[in-house]
């Protein structure tokens, strides 16, 4: 693949720099470890997900089952994928290069666009784990506002809104086209030799930073007035309610579904807030600037604790089943069983 920049474009890069060159891997470094630790928490939650997916494959969603919905299931098993993806992506962005293994070889090979890929993969991984968790409280809100037709609505939401998701980042990566990858000295705290993957030359001059502040704050935005409006209705919806019978396993899937959707948005909150002191703070001499060191550890929450605390607290993994009925709800003009959790 041939690539062509400017010389001068590589100020700031380790790229045929001679003390690079030459720089020798140490892995006594804190680095090392934390690229390390990440994998003993991370394969036992990935197998979750899988688990997780395994539930929404094999369930034959036929057969109405109190606290289970097929579209739930499907975005939740998307959204964690997704985290996954990202991990992966951004340890290879960054986590890896900052142990210094690949920093000599790096410095020997001028900037390309494999090292861009790399790059790429995890802003697009990215900007989808901010926006599938969108779709979890709309989901719901649909079943809750139209409970005879909720399967159609959200079976169309889904043909339509989950390819749409896929080519959401695309807008907001086609600076990258015609960037180059290239390798740079990671700022301190980190020690001589850690490296993380970065781009140069993009289109129009164009950063990710603001591209990835603001879909925050939108993607954050639209999560918390869909849930604001779920809650809302189930609350309209409880109080036309005639008779009810509970089930055990439908209130366990609420209070698990609520509490996974609620720990979804707290993605947002800490990844906006290391992105901004990664804005204001990041080279600088300041305390924030360790904020750095943590920052992908943030990132995993997502990943970590969503998976688990869907996994451990939802029905449908517990051995226990019990047969209860669903709520029973009346209209002036009709009466109609709906399952409300989900």
């Amino acid at each position: 693949m041939s690539v062509s920049f400017n010389l001068s474009s590589l100020n700031g890069t380790v790229h045929f720099d001679e003390s690079y060159m030459n720089y020798e891997f140490n892995w006594k470094q804190f680095p090392t470890a934390f690229a390390t630790l990440p994998w003993i928490y991370m394969i036992p939650s990935f197998l979750v997900i899988c688990e997780i997916f395994n539930v929404y494959i094999n369930s034959n969603w036929k057969k109405a089952e109190p606290g289970k919905n097929q579209h739930v299931f499907l975005i939740i098993s998307l959204s964690q994928f997704t985290c996954f993806a990202l991990f992966f992506s951004d340890f290879w962005m960054t986590r890896l290069p900052s142990t210094g293994i690949f920093t000599s070889y790096c410095a020997t090979i001028p900037p390309n666009h494999w090292l861009k890929c790399i790059l790429f993969a995890a802003l697009y991984f990215n900007y989808l784990a901010m926006s599938f968790p969108f779709l979890l409280p709309v989901i719901r809100l649909i079943i809750v506002t139209f409970p005879k037709r909720h399967v159609i609505i959200n079976t169309i939401l889904i043909r339509y809104g989950v390819p749409l998701i896929l080519l959401f980042p695309i807008c907001f990566t086609f600076y990258l086209i015609p960037a180059l990858g290239v390798c740079k000295q990671r700022a301190s705290p980190y020690p001589f030799g850690a490296i993380w993957i970065y781009y140069i030359n993009s289109a129009f001059g164009l950063r990710n930073s603001f591209f990835h502040l603001y879909n925050l704050i939108f993607w954050m935005t639209l999560s918390i007035i869909a849930n604001f409006l779920l809650f809302y209705q189930v609350g309209q919806a409880r109080s036309r309610l005639i008779r009810a019978q509970t089930s055990g396993t439908s209130k366990r899937a609420h209070t698990s579904i609520t509490i996974t959707t609620l720990a979804m948005i707290t993605f947002y909150v800490t990844n906006g807030s290391f992105l901004l002191m990664y804005i204001f703070y990041y080279g600088t001499n300041s305390y924030f600037s360790y904020a750095e060191i943590i920052r992908p550890f943030g990132n995993d929450l997502q990943t970590c604790v969503v998976t688990w605390v869907f996994y451990l607290t939802h029905p449908a993994f517990q051995k226990k089943k019990s047969m209860d009925s669903d709520l029973i709800f009346s209209t002036s003009s009709f009466r109609r069983r709906v399952d409300i959790i989900i």
